[in-house]
């Protein structure tokens, strides 16, 4: 956001519900563009409902939230422009139930003409087939700062070692379980492999229980924010994202750009966009604890040299995943939008 701000053209406006999501640990960093952080002040209702009154289109980015919602049947009663924009839908537990409610919380966009952006091509095929096409759809997934992850030098693989890392929270959605199994599988017979957990959960003694044979080679690095995670990207030889579900994973470009070949699943949305199996990384199903294993045993067969191929493939792979790009695509997705809806 605060890369479309800088840029010029669009006069920018955010509203957040909350400073901080449940169980994140992030430090909220400076924000550069005009915004109010909701964190449930009624004084700054208002406000919100102003912005959102005047606003030439309005995004919406959530809908479970009642101020959120009530915005949204705000502006779709104003019949004036507005879209949805979200990550992939039905890929949580609730199943049917959660089917249902969608049905119920977003009957407004179901009858509206309204646009979807979708976070990345995995969430814009289940909106399609669940919108139908009457509308139009733009592809606008989550952008970073990817340069600070940019290696100052190109990565050593010389010698027999093979550090794998994790990063992300210690929970069962993020897959920890599946990798620590894999992991306890090929330790045995690929004892040059290294696992080292960035992040913390409330998995983690179980996680050290079940790696209790290896863990002479298993690290445990507890939470860093945002500015020491490049130093351990840095420092490690694969990523692995063994997630049973994620609308996009920003973990991903993080890693290939910083010449980490990726291992994602097919239900994470950055992989499946951004991930050329056997190339800049790998694609599991997930959960799939045997096809985790046997990414992580090839591995530890590469030589130094395949090693720094996949490397190179890994970073010229995110080269157009820039916030510059991000930009041009949220830019783009604004003009379609008013565009289709004139």
């Amino acid at each position: 956001m605060d890369a479309v701000a800088q840029a010029g053209g669009i006069d920018l406006r955010v509203v957040y519900l909350h400073s901080q999501r449940p169980g994140r640990s992030w430090r909220l960093p400076e924000i550069n563009h005009t915004h109010i952080i909701l964190d449930g002040d009624q004084g700054q209702y208002a406000q919100a409902r102003q912005w959102v009154d005047d606003a030439g289109l309005a995004v919406f980015g959530y809908y479970r939230d009642a101020f959120a919602y009530e915005l949204m049947q705000r502006r779709a009663r104003l019949k004036i422009p507005w879209c949805f924009w979200g990550e992939r839908m039905g890929i949580t537990r609730f199943g049917w139930a959660g089917s249902v409610y969608r049905l119920w919380k977003l009957r407004r966009l179901h009858r509206s003409p309204a646009a979807i952006w979708g976070i990345g091509e995995y969430a814009l095929e289940r909106y399609r087939r669940e919108f139908g096409s009457r509308r139009i759809y733009c592809n606008v997934p989550y952008f970073s700062n990817l340069s600070r992850f940019s290696p100052s030098t190109p990565r050593d693989f010389s010698g027999n070692e093979r550090r794998v890392l994790y990063s992300g929270s210690l929970i069962e959605r993020k897959g920890v379980d599946v990798l620590a199994q894999a992991f306890c599988k090929v330790s045995r017979q690929c004892n040059n492999l290294r696992l080292t957990f960035l992040g913390e959960g409330h998995l983690q003694h179980d996680l050290e229980r079940q790696l209790r044979e290896c863990a002479d080679r298993v690290s445990f690095v507890g939470f860093k924010d945002w500015q020491g995670l490049p130093g351990f990207y840095h420092k490690a030889h694969i990523l692995c994202v063994p997630s049973r579900h994620d609308g996009w994973g920003l973990v991903v470009p993080e890693g290939l750009a910083s010449g980490l070949p990726v291992i994602g699943t097919t239900k994470t949305g950055a992989a499946l966009e951004l991930i050329q199996p056997n190339h800049n990384g790998w694609l599991i199903d997930p959960g799939n604890v045997r096809q985790l294993a046997d990414v992580l045993e090839t591995i530890s067969r590469l030589s130094a040299e395949q090693m720094a191929q996949c490397s190179s493939f890994a970073v010229a792979s995110v080269v157009n995943h820039s916030l510059a790009a991000g930009v041009s695509r949220f830019k783009a997705a604004v003009a379609a939008t008013l565009a289709a809806w004139n």
